[in-house]
């Protein structure tokens, strides 16, 4: 019974931690996020062809263009042409 719950709990905790939102920048040129996560705010500079992964357990995040938008932490953010789109 109780290696069971242990499985349990280890499964839980190894599939909770596989949980974030990430960034690629399909683009040429440096592009930011402004991402605000447990009302800390901060840039996130992506590279040309960098992807990253962020946000954790939800967030805002401010898009290229002004756009804010709310995160679970599961999306992907593209951005190509300096558009970006939530997938």
């Amino acid at each position: 019974m109780w290696k069971s719950l242990v499985a349990a709990v280890a499964l839980l905790a190894v599939g909770g931690s596989a949980h974030a939102a990430s960034a690629v920048n399909k683009d040429a040129e440096t592009r930011t996020l402004v991402v605000t996560e447990a009302g800390s705010k901060s840039d996130l500079a992506l590279a040309a062809g960098e992807t990253v992964e962020f946000c954790q357990s939800g967030c805002f995040v401010t898009l290229p263009n002004g756009d804010l938008e709310a995160l679970t932490g599961s999306e992907t953010i593209e951005i190509s042409g300096g558009v970006a789109r939530i997938k």
